[in-house]
């Protein structure tokens, strides 16, 4: 990926993720986290890569799946699972695909790459019935 494109990935995360952790209320730590995907799609529009594809896809879905639970409020209120704990979790895997890319020698690092996106994959998963089931039950950490 050529470095300006790379750069600009790296400020708006690093930017997203600094808003997210500042942020009291989930639905705006939410809103910070939209810029992972957006931000995915402007560069892909630019010059295509595979992993940014990758990232776009997986932000997106976890996006909209936390985005569907907060939004229903039965849902909120019934989900066994710890709110907070789970905003956690995506901040910190938002500020890790931050760093990421910040670091010009983890382009090449999908194992890293990756493992965030695991993480981010968790987080999705844990907020549905299954999932919550799941983290009650010590199967799913977070």
């Amino acid at each position: 990926m050529h470095k300006e494109y790379r750069q600009r990935l790296a400020n708006e995360y690093y930017y997203a993720a600094t808003r997210m952790q500042q942020e009291g209320e989930l639905t705006k730590k939410l809103f910070y986290f939209s810029v992972f995907f957006g931000e995915a799609q402007r560069v892909l529009n630019w010059e295509w890569d595979t992993n940014l594809a990758l990232i776009h896809l997986v932000t997106q879905q976890v996006h909209q799946q936390i985005n569907v639970q907060t939004q229903n409020p039965v849902l909120l209120q019934t989900l066994p699972i710890d709110w907070t704990i789970v905003f956690d979790k995506l901040t910190r895997a938002a500020s890790d695909l931050a760093i990421h890319f910040e670091n010009a020698a983890n382009e090449r690092n999908t194992e890293e790459l990756y493992r965030i996106l695991g993480s981010l994959a968790e987080v999705s998963f844990a907020v549905t019935g299954n999932g919550s089931y799941l983290y009650k039950k010590g199967l799913l950490k977070l």
